[in-house]
């Protein structure tokens, strides 16, 4: 069991880096690459063309990181490119397990338990898949753990070292998504709240102090578009953030609607469609035994068991912060990923809990089936999840678990990023016969995956207006009565039709 772990991670770098290679291009990947380099020009060379773009108040980190091979290796193949990438931005995620790791044993006080977690993590075909290509949510879910693991150490023994530390990571979240500045909000409250229960002396509040000013030098530093006006910049961001400018309709519970007016459950309907279904049951068991622990002992909760606090607070306030200011959300939960490792440590306390509350059953008999059952649970969805990611690699970020019922294409987005289009283009080929292949796909990621065709494959390939072309590829977005199972070529996922080639005629 000691080394568990290590040969755990060590199994999960080895997978990311055999795995890499096998992911499209996102539909979102292009206009990252283009801030990440923006960012590195006008840090660099003073080139203002950061100013130009639409989405220059993303967050920067992340992209800097990510296009740092491009710019000091000098690569010119985007093929080679976005393989960087999608490499950096799973060890990205790697890292960000590890740390799950060690943030579970802080709070768990199992390290089978903190392991548990990790693995549940890895066991969510979703997130898995977007550890490659999501340049936004994965490196913003990594760094929230980061974040709350050191925000944890230094709550519980402020020093200078845990202040600079906490300071520059929680400084790298805010420059993923300004929604990072929930970390210094919740260090400001926990360090209050361990002060008044007498868990930290009044003269530690100096190191409240230099992490807060170390904060906010530390997030200007990195965030190259406020520099010339910070207090302005960073008011627009958070307008422009909070509320992000964008109206294309998504397609749910079988309706087109616009982000804007999507139901307050729209997201906790797309996390009960998309985690496997024993994760959320322990979840909801520990959610509902912390609650019930916090109302039962307030005065100790507050004093010795705060971290879960912490944990709880990570898990639902950014949610309640969705719905009370009405912030633009869509593409499933993605932009709610960061809750997710919480999500996955309430559940192993409620495993936990579970397990204390079986050690005072009296009938030795029902303590063993009551642990067995509890137990062949989580090894039986894992074998479940482990078979489906296997079969369906690389779409696992097209699962859906049977709460969203036989037929998903017909309430849901499929492969709304587009990533099927290269395996459809590479098929397209190497089997359609034509010297010259007269090719129209639905939307952009289409163009995009032609990157990953040799110089004679991409030279076949035409891009025509729908009415010239002899292939059409669609993934449905935008629209789903475009959807077919009987087209001349399709991609499937679980007999879910994700992406079509149609011939017009």
């Amino acid at each position: 069991m000691r080394f568990l772990p290590a040969a755990f991670f060590a199994f999960t770098l080895i997978l990311g880096i055999f795995l890499f290679d096998d992911y499209g291009i996102s539909w979102d990947e292009p206009i990252q690459r283009d801030l990440g380099n923006a960012n590195w020009n006008f840090i660099l060379h003073g080139d203002d063309s950061l100013f130009r773009l639409i989405n220059k108040y993303h967050g920067p980190f992340a992209e800097i990181i990510e296009v740092a091979p491009e710019k000091i290796l000098q690569l010119h193949d985007e093929r080679i490119i976005f393989l960087s990438r999608h490499l950096l931005n799973y060890l990205i995620f790697w890292i960000g397990s590890v740390f799950l790791f060690l943030l579970g044993k802080e709070v768990l006080q199992e390290r089978w338990l903190a392991l548990l977690a990790v693995a549940m993590l890895y066991l969510t075909p979703r997130i898995f898949a977007h550890a490659f290509y999501n340049s936004k949510d994965i490196p913003l879910l990594s760094f929230f753990i980061i974040s709350n693991y050191f925000l944890l150490k230094f709550l519980k023994k402020p020093s200078i070292s845990l202040t600079i530390v906490l300071a520059l990571v929680s400084a790298m979240l805010f420059n993923i998504r300004i929604l990072g500045i929930i970390i210094p909000v919740f260090a400001t409250f926990f360090f209050i709240l361990n002060l008044v229960n007498k868990n930290l002396r009044t003269s530690t509040l100096k190191f409240l102090f230099a992490y807060l000013i170390l904060f906010v030098l530390f997030a200007f530093s990195l965030y190259p578009v406020t520099w010339h006006d910070p207090i302005g910049s960073l008011k627009e961001a958070f307008r422009v953030m909070s509320h992000y400018p964008y109206d294309d309709p998504q397609f749910f519970l079988g309706e087109l609607i616009k982000p804007q007016q999507l139901p307050w459950y729209y997201i906790p309907v797309w996390i009960g469609i998309t985690i496997p279904i024993v994760w959320q049951l322990f979840s909801l068991t520990g959610l509902m035994l912390l609650l019930i622990t916090i109302l039962l002992s307030l005065k100790s909760i507050f004093k010795k068991s705060w971290p879960w606090l912490l944990i709880v607070s990570w898990c639902i306030v950014p949610w309640l912060m969705v719905v009370l200011i009405h912030s633009i959300v869509y593409d499933e939960w993605r932009h709610l990923f960061f809750i997710y490792p919480a999500v996955l440590l309430i559940a192993c306390f409620g495993i936990r809990k579970l397990f204390e509350a079986f050690q005072h059953v009296k009938h030795t008999s029902l303590k063993a089936i009551l642990r067995s059952s509890s137990i062949a649970m989580v090894v039986i969805q894992g074998l479940v999840v482990l078979q489906f990611m296997i079969i369906n690699h690389p779409f696992e970020n097209v699962y859906f678990n049977h709460l969203a019922g036989k037929y998903p294409q017909q309430r849901f987005d499929l492969d709304y990023w587009g990533l099927s289009y290269r395996q459809a283009l590479e098929f397209l080929a190497a089997n359609a016969k034509e010297n010259s292949i007269k090719v129209c796909w639905q939307n952009a990621p289409g163009n995009y995956n032609l990157i990953w065709l040799d110089g004679e494959q991409r030279s076949r390939i035409r891009e025509m207006p729908f009415s010239s072309s002899e292939y059409f590829l669609t993934n449905f977005r935008f629209n789903p009565e475009q959807y077919t199972d009987s087209a001349w070529n399709t991609i499937r996922v679980n007999g879910v039709t994700i992406l079509a080639i149609e011939k017009p005629y």
